[in-house]
């Protein structure tokens, strides 16, 4: 029987919007919200492969504003964009009762996981976190997925994962590895009962 689940983190245990990040973004540093907008999205892939930190982004919103700014409220406005997904989680917390082992595998900053690690307890539940900007991979790459088995310490058939982007699920399957899209809690629960996981 699998034992090893891993989770995406956005949109599927808990929600987010980049809008929100820009607007709060702009708010604070009296800036126009498109032009946060085409800043952070050129930081973006940079950003979650860990090639730049938040320092270097601190940096250069700093410059754009030409004012200086406080590093924690900037990281506030920038990570404060999460909701949770409350049936997820649930889902979540059951298989963890049920003893399977549960990880993130997720596309993300050092703003945004350290703002949600400190935000959703739930978060501290898990064994272990495969991070995009810690292992400097992002999905659908196969050194990701990769990363995940050998930071999980299973082999490819001893796991599943769910993840709401097809593209990343297809990425898992490449290394013949359990996954399914993630659309309602419902299914989810549907695709764990198949598995006999839940």
């Amino acid at each position: 029987m699998k034992r090893t689940i891993f989770f995406d983190l956005g949109n599927v245990l808990i929600f987010f919007s980049h809008q929100k990040m820009c607007r709060q973004v702009a708010d604070y540093c009296s800036l126009d919200e498109f032009q946060v907008a085409e800043l952070m999205q050129g930081y973006l892939d940079p950003y979650e492969r860990g090639h730049i930190d938040s320092q270097t982004v601190y940096n250069q919103v700093s410059a754009l504003s030409r004012k200086k700014l406080d590093f924690d409220r900037l990281m506030h406005a920038i990570g404060d964009i999460f909701e949770p997904n409350l049936p997820v989680i649930a889902i979540a917390q059951e298989l963890r009762k049920k003893g399977h082992r549960l990880f993130l595998l997720s596309n993300t900053c050092d703003a945004h996981f350290t703002f949600a690690y400190s935000q959703f307890p739930f978060l501290k539940e898990f064994d272990g976190y495969v991070l995009s900007y810690e292992v400097g991979a992002r999905k659908p790459e196969k050194k990701i997925y990769e990363k995940a088995l050998e930071i999980a310490g299973c082999r490819n058939k001893e796991c599943f994962y769910t993840d709401d982007i097809l593209a990343y699920i297809e990425g898992a399957r490449s290394l013949e590895i359990d996954a399914e899209q993630y659309k309602t809690p419902e299914e989810l629960i549907q695709h764990l009962k198949a598995r006999q996981l839940i």
